[in-house]
């Protein structure tokens, strides 16, 4: 408690700054940094899949966790993509872990009682002339749809928020707006954030958290239009990959990046107990033009909020709820005909050896249906080849509950979440050509 007070102190001596300007209607255009291929890393590729795929199965397992906690908890940690960006006028850089997993941008703050290290200095609002503080007034301090916002008006009109992530990593601190400052030299005005002034838990190497989820207080929520998309290079390649925002989030018709193939487009489904994911209707799955037996129910959300389809920009594997990924994983030894390996590599379920063969083999094509478009993917989008190992492993697993498309799938394509219409739209492209 005591604290606490000495917070409320510090922040009656902050000095109000005129209300910020309303968000800027402008698009802009970011680029993304794998958490693994940041300055000064010397992993290999191998490592890094490995490393990818243990991420995987702790972020499948946060996600869960959710839904047996009774305040928001989103999903942080370690995630696969960093964004770089300032804050603040002048502009402080930042690096924070990109999230379609939770909602609220926050950064570690002075005074900062409890901080997680961070490779940069904190950001303080007494070297910012756009810093605004949010009053109780404002219907953000009293939304508790994603996040834990409320007032202290006996305290000086402070909006406090309070916030925990399924890998135990917390956040408490002031809500305010603030300015935010891209690489293209474009800027944001207004954009709420929250300011951590008790921080604990893991930040990969980051300041903060950008949230991208569903909810009022993410970025692309505060954006005009409210939509962003994203295209992820081959983990293979050095080229960076990008994320746009608003107006600039488009898919060009398809002709952006010119990886051919049409626009496909499928509804969001509200999930009221997860609000924050991109819940999609998932309805089968073919090989090899061979559409699977899989029961319905395998991949569809239940009336009380477990099970579904989920799109997620943190998750490397893709992975599936266990009776969909039987029937799948029966399927592909049957059409690979390929001796299966005898111990697959650290965290992938499904091997076969190549010891015998100079080259990759021929894969058949996989389609996953979604209610109203297909999404196609060849051998290099859901196998994982190893020369050195003389392995090719699949990046799809199975485990009970939730199915998650990761981000290996979704290599080399435009992927657009718009939030006005409710819908998700992809289309193959070379990421590395944007």
């Amino acid at each position: 408690m005591a604290n606490v007070l000495y917070l409320f102190f510090i922040m009656l001596m902050l000095v109000e700054n005129p209300t910020a300007s309303s968000t800027s209607g402008d698009g802009f255009r970011l680029t993304l940094t794998h958490v693994d291929s940041a300055a000064g890393s010397s992993f290999t590729l191998a490592e890094r899949i490995q490393r990818a795929v243990r991420r995987s199965y702790s972020r499948k397992r946060a996600i869960e966790a959710k839904r047996n906690v009774v305040v928001p908890v989103s999903y942080g940690g370690e995630s696969e993509y960093l964004v770089s960006f300032g804050i603040g006028s002048p502009a402080l850089p930042v690096t924070a872990i990109l999230d379609t997993g939770s909602d609220l941008i926050w950064t570690q703050c002075v005074p900062c009682f409890e901080s997680i290290p961070q490779p940069s200095p904190f950001y303080n609002s007494f070297d910012s002339s756009s810093y605004s503080r949010i009053p109780c007034s404002n219907p953000f301090c009293t939304d508790a749809s994603s996040i834990l916002s409320f007032c202290a008006s006996s305290e000086g009109d402070l909006c406090l928020y309070w916030t925990s992530y399924g890998d135990e990593t917390r956040t408490r601190g002031l809500l305010a707006t603030e300015t935010l400052h891209f690489g293209d030299g474009s800027s944001i005005h207004g954009v709420i954030f929250g300011c951590g002034f008790w921080n604990n838990g893991t930040l990969s190497n980051s300041t903060g958290i950008v949230g991208m989820g569903r909810g009022r207080f993410s970025l692309p929520a505060q954006l005009n239009p409210p939509r962003f998309s994203y295209c992820f290079t081959s983990i293979n390649r050095s080229a960076t990959s990008h994320l746009f925002l608003g107006t600039k989030a488009s898919l060009g018709g398809g002709k952006r990046g010119g990886g051919g193939g049409s626009i496909g487009s499928t509804p969001f489904i509200p999930n009221p107990q997860n609000p924050s994911f991109y819940y999609l209707s998932l309805i089968g799955i073919s090989l090899g033009g061979t559409r699977l037996p899989i029961p319905p129910s395998a991949f569809q959300l239940n009336p009380d909020g477990s099970n579904g389809t989920i799109i997620d920009s943190g998750t490397f594997m893709t992975i599936l709820n266990q009776p969909g990924y039987d029937v799948l994983r029966k399927e592909l030894i049957k059409q690979a005909r390929l001796p299966l390996a005898e111990s697959p590599e650290q965290g992938f379920d499904l091997c076969f050896s190549l010891k015998k063969r100079k080259s990759p083999p021929r894969m058949p094509e996989l389609v996953f249906h979604f209610d109203g478009a297909d999404m196609r993917f060849q051998r290099d989008k859901y196998m994982i080849y190893g020369p050195e190992e003389g392995l090719i492993c699949s990046a799809i697993a199975g485990t009970d509950g939730l199915s998650i498309l990761g981000n290996y799938q979704q290599q080399d394509m435009h992927i657009l979440y718009d939030l006005k219409a409710n819908v998700l739209s992809f289309v193959p492209a070379n990421c590395d050509r944007f």
